[in-house]
């Protein structure tokens, strides 16, 4: 665990957000994201999350890059969209928007060149880490289309990719729309060795696909390449291998003989499962010759979870296209298949998926493992990766069982019995449960020494900040000088309450009121420490710690377990706080809360309540409770109106790596001397309670305070009914009069005819009260 990444190449979240811009802007549904082991490193099982194109894709890919830093594999993107996760073959690829080229051997330069002169500069050109034998760097050249190319024009885009790899003798694997591609702003670690991918040029030129198809058809072979007949319309087949001739010729990875292990390994499988499906071998055999094939010509060979997935899938596809006899010997390729019942199907689920799912039964969610955090499974991903399982399973299934399996209850039925496996149960408390750990994009905060550690499932995080700890933010240091009127004591104190935000910890009990005229800057602030919070901060309806009629829904607080911090903008003229409420969440017992039409469940409050409004709400109290608990916080400086600046948030926000750098050390001073409210803070919390101290002011005005002498309660109350009716303060009871007067520390005392307090006696007292209690 460390503070900074080591020596060396670190990832580069400008460069993946550019590439990810190019790749998939204007593109709706998931990017499908690679984790595979480098060439020349030791085994690791690949990794292979979807997730959903759009704002936050960046924030859950540049972890990623880290992650696969620290396990030494590379990162690569599917540059197309697919539509649901789960699957990334081809045909699950249902768009794409850009035209790519691999240029991978022989004089880059010259290549690169030649394409840049026939066809136009490329949108993008991507350094990708590795080198030729001559130790030039290998490039990824990119051409973003102007319009999204979807069905036919789909295969039009890899049927061009493919006649330009053959003019320029590129990698061919991209003739296929699932070929994965490395992530600019990774790491390239083939071998060991560390060398960072990244941008060598970028542009905004758009193409479209139909004048890029008219240039390539003109575009003449690279000079010195051997030249063959490449038309376009004869698709991905074009110039390869026949059957017989891949049953003899060794086959290596990226495409150096001519064929990719993908096409190869798929031409094989088919050739053999057309063989049995015509009854001349059983599917027994042609499952051995395919391991056969693959052990003996792919270099180097496919795992065999992947050839058996392979075989299976086109197995599927030729039943469907095609009448399988009834006598077809060997019904799959394996002979100790589970039944297929619901329970296995399930039991499938947990066996592939436990690392990465949780359900919690209270919550009746499922949450998913998404690189950085788990996170609540709200589109209902669950129920593609279980019906990917029955997919998978049908395919070896009997044709009487295939509808059953495939069938929505089926599906949900395997889902609900799931949710019992103990590799998935989880409860409310598991998550979120080290308050002093702040999770970023960037990887795991211990507030307590400022240190950084990687992203781990156990760490059971369901929340992250939108920003990573970083440096410099004078745009917002100026903004704060600005509204503090800079008084460097206070701003320094703002801090620490940034900082105490950042941990779970509510030792302080206490909550925050951003007090002051319009246009003083204090939304402002209070919306940038929520942006850069991110998942951990949440903005609450002001009715939810305002005084009402009833009892509040417990659902309004429920969605606040984890946050660390709670907004609450603007409050009105009139309403009261709701006291007891406040007291509750600040002193740190437990909240009884559920979500609508949930079981209830129990949490720890972890957030820091900080409200902002131009008026002051009404206390009821002004006990020592409230008055420990408040911070009131004076926004006195009104910014002029030829200062005010529109476009401030959107600035701020880009700022909030380094406004997170501010808050951390904001934290770490917390840790040092807490909160410590200056002056200025105390002394508008005391104004504020001695003027809503009515009951104090009534006793300074109308009573006389004399440890010998005793009124009657009815007495008191009507005085104090009058003074309240003359100052616009509400009556409320004469109990409750009483509880306040006891509060104070005044004594009850009880006569044969009357209930009255000692030590306290209304300086005009009514007639028909005259001599109670004496």
């Amino acid at each position: 665990m460390s503070s900074l990444h080591s020596d060396g190449p670190v990832p580069d979240r400008h460069a993946i957000a550019t590439h990810l811009s190019v790749l998939f802007d204007g593109l709706e549904g998931y990017a499908a994201i690679r984790l595979f082991a480098e060439k020349g490193t030791p085994s690791r099982p690949p990794k292979t999350p979807f997730i959903r194109t759009g704002a936050d894709l960046v924030n859950q890919v540049s972890p990623l890059a880290d992650e696969a830093l620290r396990a030494g594999v590379g990162l690569f993107v599917v540059p197309g969209l697919v539509d649901a996760p789960g699957k990334a073959t081809a045909s699950d690829v249902s768009a794409t928007a850009v035209v790519l080229v691999d240029l991978d051997e022989g004089d880059i330069e010259a290549k690169a060149a030649h394409l840049a002169n026939h066809l136009g500069a490329p949108t993008l050109d991507v350094l990708s880490g590795g080198r030729t034998e001559n130790g030039t760097c290998k490039r990824h050249l990119y051409w973003r289309l102007t319009a999204v190319a979807r069905g036919e024009q789909l295969a039009e885009v890899c049927r061009l990719r493919s006649l330009l790899a053959s003019l320029v003798a590129a990698d061919p694997a991209f003739g296929s729309a699932h070929q994965p591609v490395r992530i600019a702003g990774s790491v390239h670690g083939k071998h060991g060795i560390l060398s960072p991918v990244t941008i060598r040029d970028i542009n905004a030129n758009r193409y479209d696909l139909s004048s890029l198809i008219e240039l390539a058809g003109k575009l003449p072979h690279f000079p010195g390449l051997r030249t063959k007949e490449f038309q376009l319309h004869e698709g991905f087949n074009a110039g390869r291998p026949s059957v017989t001739e891949l049953l003899t010729l060794p086959v290596r990875e990226g495409g150096a003989d001519g064929i990719t292990r993908f096409n190869a390994v798929s031409t094989v499988i088919g050739h053999f499962i057309r063989e049995a499906r015509l009854c001349r071998i059983s599917l027994a055999e042609a499952w051995d010759k395919v391991r056969a094939y693959n052990a003996g010509l792919v270099i180097p060979p496919w795992p065999e979870e992947r050839l058996k997935v392979a075989f299976r899938s086109l197995q599927h596809k030729d039943g469907l296209r095609h009448d399988w006899p009834s006598n077809v010997p060997g019904a799959n390729p394996e002979s100790s298949l589970s039944p297929v019942t619901e329970d296995a199907l399930a039991d499938r689920f947990s066996e592939l998926n436990a690392p990465d799912w949780r359900y919690v039964a209270v919550w009746s969610a499922w949450l998913k493992w998404v690189g950085t955090r788990w996170q609540i499974d709200s589109a209902d991903e669950v129920f593609e990766v279980v019906r990917q399982i029955c997919r998978a399973a049908a395919v070896s299934a009997q044709a009487a069982d295939i509808r059953r399996i495939c069938s929505d209850r089926t599906i949900r039925a395997v889902e609900r019995i799931a949710r019992s496996d103990p590799r998935h149960t989880a409860l409310p408390e598991e998550f979120d449960a080290d308050t002093m750990v702040l999770n970023t994009p960037a990887g795991v905060v211990d507030l307590r020494t400022g240190e950084i550690g990687p992203h781990q499932r156990g760490a059971t995080m369901t929340r992250q900040t939108a920003a990573s700890p970083g440096r410099n933010c004078p745009i917002w240091e100026e903004f704060l000088d600005e509204i503090t009127g800079g008084d460097p004591v206070l701003l320094a104190y703002l801090a620490r309450v940034a900082g105490y935000c950042l941990s779970g910890d509510t030792s302080e009990q206490v909550f925050f009121f951003l007090h002051g005229a319009g246009a003083n800057g204090k939304s402002v602030f209070l919306s940038v420490l929520a942006d850069v919070l991110g998942d951990y901060g949440v903005t609450a309806p002001l009715e939810t710690f305002m005084a009402g009629r009833g009892e509040r829904h417990p659902t309004d607080l429920a969605g606040l377990r984890g946050a660390r911090l709670v907004t609450v903008n603007e409050t009105e003229s009139g309403r009261a706080w709701a006291e007891s409420r406040i007291k509750s969440i600040t002193g740190g017992d437990k909240l009884r809360v559920r979500f609508m039409h949930r079981d209830f469940f129990e949490f720890q409050p972890t957030f820091k309540l900080l409200i902002a409004g131009n008026h002051r709400p009404r206390l009821s109290s002004v006990g020592e409770a409230m008055r420990r608990r408040l911070h009131l916080v004076p926004f006195e400086v009104t910014i002029p109106p030829e200062r005010r600046d529109r476009q401030l948030l959107l600035k701020l926000k880009a700022e909030r790596d380094g406004i997170l750098g501010w808050m951390l050390e904001g934290c770490a001073d917390w840790f040092r001397i807490g909160l410590a409210p200056p002056a200025s803070v105390v002394d508008a919390a005391h104004e504020y309670f001695e003027d809503e101290d009515v009951i104090g002011q009534w006793i300074d005005q109308e009573c006389h305070l004399d440890p010998s002498k005793a009124s009657a309660a009815s007495a008191l109350f009507m005085s104090w009914s009058t003074w309240a009716d003359r100052n616009g303060a509400e009556r409320g009871s004469q109990r409750e009069l009483g509880e306040a007067l006891k509060a104070r520390g005044f004594e009850s005392k009880r006569s044969a005819r009357s209930r009255g307090w000692q030590g306290i006696v209304p300086m005009r007292v009514p007639a028909t009260s005259r001599g109670d209690a004496a």
